[in-house]
């Protein structure tokens, strides 16, 4: 690895589980061969995702083991947990620019969200033929009809997989790979492809990595 692409690093911040296993798939595909080096940290679900995001930052940048990284990229993943037109993301990225890339000698360089809307499963939705296929549903009774994916959340992908006979959300990730295997399922060059915000991120983690 050059000198400069060993100054640099994304600390990629995420939600949750579900964001783990979704997001390796995705830079499995998209991000291969491109030799990143990611740290991953997990905010357990949305508390107050401003503070929790700058002790992450703050930490990784006390931590010694980091010291090389000089160049830092954060990418924070989370829900907006509503629609677009009524709902504002949670993270005041100004802000956290304001107190990190727009310093001074900071190694902080860039800070970017990705949001999804309303949350995560409702881009799985862009699939719905490859959530049909996993829940082994007969054509003839796959009457559910997807106009418009941010009209959707996990509560009905969980009313779904109930209607179906399985069990999707935090209850399946006790049955073994569960959630690993559904998430195997779904063709993710689909939803990667009809999900934008999902993909300008990505394009965007791309570009800082690579400039």
């Amino acid at each position: 690895m050059s000198r400069s692409k060993k100054s640099k690093c994304i600390l990629f911040i995420h939600e949750g589980y579900t964001e783990i296993v979704f997001y390796k798939r995705v830079f499995e595909v998209y991000l291969a061969g491109r030799n990143m080096k990611m740290y991953w940290d997990n905010l357990k679900g949305i508390g107050d995702v401003n503070k929790d995001t700058d002790r992450f930052i703050r930490r990784f940048l006390a931590d010694k083991k980091y010291t090389e990284k000089t160049e830092i990229h954060v990418f924070v993943a989370y829900d907006r947990e509503g629609k677009r037109e009524d709902t504002d993301p949670e993270l005041n990225i100004e802000q956290l620019r304001k107190d990190y890339t727009q310093k001074k000698k900071s190694r902080i360089k860039t800070i970017e969200q990705i949001v999804a809307t309303q949350d995560l499963e409702s881009w799985f939705f862009h699939d719905i033929n490859g959530i049909y296929d996993y829940l082994n549903v007969p054509e003839k009774d796959r009457t559910f009809k997807v106009h418009d994916v941010e009209n959707l959340n996990n509560k009905d992908l969980a009313a779904l997989f109930r209607k179906h006979g399985k069990v999707y959300g935090k209850r399946s990730q006790h049955k073994g790979d569960a959630l690993e295997k559904f998430i195997a399922s779904l063709n993710i060059q689909r939803i990667y492809g009809q999900s934008d915000d999902l993909r300008l991120g990505i394009e965007r983690m791309i570009e800082c990595y690579d400039s």
